[in-house]
């Protein structure tokens, strides 16, 4: 997917679609963790605030139930 670098404020800054920020489980003000990857010439984003823990459990239950009463069109 193709997306264009904007301008934020002092800084540049580009949207990610809700659809990767779901999969990653993450939502407005949550922390996340960046790193570029030379080797890859690749930025990797990661949930700093998943670990395995009950609240884990529970973000995990709540996706997939949302994700099933969408595709039944009950959400």
């Amino acid at each position: 997917m193709d997306r264009k670098i904007v301008k934020i404020g002092n800084s540049l800054g580009v949207i990610i679609p809700s659809k990767y920020l779901e999969d990653l489980g993450v939502t407005y003000n949550d922390i996340i963790d960046m790193e570029f990857d030379k080797a890859l010439n690749m930025i990797k984003i990661k949930n700093k605030s998943m670990t395995l823990n009950d609240n884990h459990l529970e973000q995990v239950i709540k996706r997939v139930i949302d994700q099933y009463l969408k595709e039944k069109g009950l959400l």
